[in-house]
């Protein structure tokens, strides 16, 4: 095979050194027109089908019903996320499974949950956009974990701002969707880890959030949108071949049929490089020296590569769900404040954090409203329209890296959840605790039948009408008025005794 391959490199070597002395544009125009052309109708074709399915699933979208649900629940809440967290658990058994008709024909898509804290001047609310037929389904849940909650159904609070464009002439707004820094199946700290090591109470990662929040004055608005797509069991081979590296074992991943097909052009290059160098060489390519795994690796891990393994395959155990994580903070020039309203917000996102793992920033060159160089104005004004229209729209795909950011419930219950009683952040919306019942052993006397009824007129002093259910010893009794008739009661037995 080697030296069929350099008999006819040999062979088309000296055409190939000829074409380097033409005309770029006359070698490529050359290279189209016999069968380069092939590649860049494929390429055009699936362009063209990209656009209409886009089109597609936009109108299979349009028919869904949406409510705006605001979630209160009791001030001395003592719930930890871990509640919020079964409610995600809940909501993953939403993920459809479409055949292909249904997914590249009639252009349906997953159903997505938006999970949002909104502080308008400084009232800070929880709320849960969702389609109508899971209102049941969400408050269910939610009852199931707070049962004294409230939940009511209000109006989107993004209305007045629908037909907003910028420039504007009132106001400013700065955005941007926060991604991970590295590949997903590495986790980012959670709220197990939040846990103060001498007290051993739960420290609270919404408190600095809603404190900044809660800070906002009147003309500052802070939106932030968590927007959760349940998605299909399993992790994909990306989570495999992290958790084989990570434990020092070898990967190779499944084989496909298209895999091959796409395979072939690599072999074909790679073939002809070797091809090419043989030539030169005088003789056969060396081939590169391949290393051998160390199968006893996992023992050498030091204690920080062993709690990434760890948290890795904690991560990649349960539910997984593609999110879109969106801010956006807008308010009148005159009181629109950067250190505030964005630096605030992003510094409360780097306690997620950590260094072995993965952490989140905000996103790049798509959706922050922020650019350098040429046209400053203009394509920051592009950028702020963009990013209005997604979060207005609540676009589970559009933005930064689609597709490629997911969570499971643990993660997504430690960045979105219910502050705890210890939160002390002013006009956060909660609800007072709710009255209890009278308790079962209050001293009560049922009304008499009538056919114990006395057939004289009652005394009004003695003893009140037969017909009116009283407390026993509610009256006074004229014959307990004298202090030495009445009975001392026995003192209580846990009485110390001197």
């Amino acid at each position: 095979m080697d030296f069929g391959l350099n008999t006819l490199f040999s062979a088309i070597l000296p055409y190939l050194t000829s074409l380097a002395s033409r005309n770029p544009f006359s070698v490529a125009m050359y290279l189209f027109w016999h069968g380069l052309w092939v590649i860049f109708l494929g390429y055009f074709t699936h362009a063209i089908y990209e656009i209409w399915l886009d089109g597609r699933q936009g109108q299979y979208a349009s028919k869904w019903k949406f409510v705006l649900l605001a979630i209160d629940i009791p001030k001395n809440n003592e719930q930890t996320p871990k509640a919020v967290e079964n409610l995600f658990q809940t909501i993953a058994g939403a993920h459809s499974n479409f055949n292909m008709i249904d997914s590249n024909w009639v252009g349906k898509i997953l159903d997505s949950f938006s999970f949002e804290i909104v502080s308008i001047e400084g009232y800070t609310q929880f709320l849960i956009r969702t389609q109508s037929k899971y209102r049941d389904l969400i408050e269910a849940s939610i009852y199931a974990q707070y049962p004294d909650a409230e939940i009511t159904e209000v109006e989107d609070y993004t209305k007045d701002f629908a037909k907003m464009t910028f420039p504007n002439d009132q106001y400013d707004l700065w955005g941007t969707e926060f991604v991970l820094v590295k590949d997903y199946p590495y986790p980012i700290k959670t709220y197990n880890e939040f846990e103060h090591t001498l007290t051993q109470g739960f420290m609270d990662p919404m408190a600095s959030l809603l404190e900044i929040f809660s800070r906002f004055i009147a003309g500052e608005q802070g939106w932030m949108q968590l927007i959760v797509t349940p998605q299909k069991p399993g992790w994909g081979e990306k989570a495999k071949k992290i958790v084989k590296e990570l434990s020092g074992q070898s990967y190779s991943a499944p084989k496909k049929f298209s895999d091959d097909l796409l395979a072939m052009p690599a072999s074909a290059i790679e073939g002809f490089t070797s091809g090419v160098l043989s030539i030169f060489n005088g003789g056969a390519a060396a081939a590169p020296a391949k290393k051998e795994a160390d199968q006893f690796r996992v023992m050498n891990l030091s204690p920080g590569q062993r709690t990434a393994l760890e948290k890795v395959e904690n991560k990649i155990s349960k539910s997984n769900f593609n999110f879109k994580w969106r801010y956006i903070y807008i308010g009148k020039k005159e009181v629109f404040n950067k250190t505030r309203g964005v630096s605030g917000v992003t510094g409360s996102m780097k306690q997620f954090n950590t260094l072995n793992c993965n952490a989140l920033k905000p996103g790049g060159g798509i959706s922050k409203t922020a650019v350098d160089y040429f046209r400053v104005p203009q394509r920051v004004a592009a950028k702020q329209n963009r990013i209005l229209r997604l979060f207005i729209g609540r676009s589970n795909y559009y933005g930064d890296s689609p597709g490629n950011q997911i969570m499971n419930e643990e993660e997504l219950a430690t960045v979105w959840h219910f502050p705890v009683m210890t939160v002390k952040a002013m006009q956060v919306e909660k609800i007072e605790s709710k009255k209890s019942a009278p308790p079962t052993r209050l001293p009560y006397q049922a009304p008499k039948e009538p056919s114990d009824m006395p057939t004289e007129a009652p005394s009004p002093i003695s003893s009140p009408p037969a017909n009116i259910p009283f407390i026993e010893n509610a009256l006074p009794d004229i014959a307990q008025e004298n202090p030495a008739e009445k009975k001392k009661s026995a003192p209580p037995p846990n009485l110390p005794v001197v």
